[in-house]
């Protein structure tokens, strides 16, 4: 009887256990260990609560990289291990084709934004659900501004991602004392899936700070709740997760999964080396168009491989920003592998 009183009391305490853990953040924020389980592919360094730290060497290369050649790698793209059929029972090969996301406004043109997500998601206010969460939120030592969750955690190279349920009219998320605290905190800046106020106050904030916004509104955000802080959100057709690499430029924005980047940046690091060499070609008429663009004649591969032995320690010439060329080690590998595979891989 002890032994069945005791398993009883053993289970009743793993289970509440169990309850005050979950109880202890939002609805749809991770813990660690869903954390972990949920970004699994990524076997890197990982912050405290389990999002993936994409080192900062990779997250300077990636600045470097078009969101063109980003989303087009990506479209094909797949994890070492079968991730299973797509959804509704649709069998194909499993590939990142839904990493990109366009048509947005920014507060300043040509500057770059990237860094690892580190998310936030919003809702539409509802009192008895944000009376809830409040209540929560109070208890875990949160303050009453629902707003700051996000922003009060963010660490040094993060890119603020938060869906504002596309609240548009009274839902400004960001002015320009918490666009300082973003800047402060990250050397960085955001992408908002809503509406910023304080144009011309986040202006002000730092010279190379940008917000990608849907659109900029005068009034204060009033409409929403938060839901979950650091879970996976929607940004457009885009499953964003707590750790994905973003990349948002002119061009747009992709989301590139922690395990991918390094291959996304050394794919673009080859072809950067290979549209400098093809059109320096093509200006002395020595190329056609299909040639540059690939169609390498044995000659022309044999012709690369030299250029790049010849400039591998004076990349940067060729360069306007210097930080654009690869590594001498970078070099030596790619020569290395061309070598070996007889100049048949691009």
């Amino acid at each position: 009887m002890r032994t069945s009183n005791f398993k009883i009391a053993s289970c009743l305490v793993l289970f509440l256990a169990g309850f005050i853990i979950q109880a202890t953040a939002q609805p749809t924020s991770l813990t660690k260990e869903e954390m972990e389980y949920y970004t699994s592919m990524w076997t890197g360094e990982r912050f405290p609560d389990g999002r993936p730290k994409v080192p900062d060497e990779t997250l300077r290369r990636m600045r470097h990289v078009s969101v063109t050649e980003a989303w087009q790698n990506l479209n094909s793209m797949r994890d070492e291990t079968n991730q299973g059929p797509v959804s509704f029972g649709e069998y194909r090969m499993p590939a990142y084709t839904n990493q990109y996301v366009g048509d947005w406004k920014q507060l300043r043109e040509g500057i770059v934004v990237c860094g690892r997500a580190s998310t936030m998601h919003f809702m539409p206010y509802r009192p008895d659900l944000n009376g809830l969460i409040q209540q929560q939120g109070n208890k875990d030592g949160r303050s009453r501004g629902q707003y700051t969750w996000g922003i009060d955690q963010l660490q040094e190279g993060d890119v603020y991602v938060a869906n504002v349920a596309e609240g548009i009219l009274d839902a400004s998320h960001v002015g320009d004392n918490l666009g300082t605290t973003i800047w402060t905190k990250t050397g960085n800046g955001a992408v908002i899936r809503g509406t910023v106020r304080d144009m011309f106050g986040n202006l002000d904030v730092d010279e190379n700070f940008n917000l990608f916004v849907r659109d900029f509104r005068p009034q204060a955000n009033s409409s929403n709740l938060c839901i979950g802080v650091n879970c996976p959100i929607q940004v457009g057709y885009v499953t964003v997760m707590p750790g994905d690499v973003v990349l948002a430029t002119n061009e747009g924005i992709c989301f590139i999964p922690p395990q991918l980047a390094l291959r996304v940046i050394e794919i673009s690091e080859r072809t950067r080396m290979q549209d400098v060499w093809a059109h320096m070609g093509v200006r002395e008429g020595r190329f056609t168009a299909q040639q540059a663009d690939g169609a390498y004649t044995p000659e022309m591969h044999a012709e690369f491989t030299q250029w790049l032995k010849d400039n591998t320690n004076s990349m940067t010439k060729f360069f306007e920003d210097p930080d654009e060329a690869p590594s001498p080690e970078f070099i030596k590998a790619y020569i290395k592998e061309r070598e070996e595979t007889n100049f048949n891989r691009r």
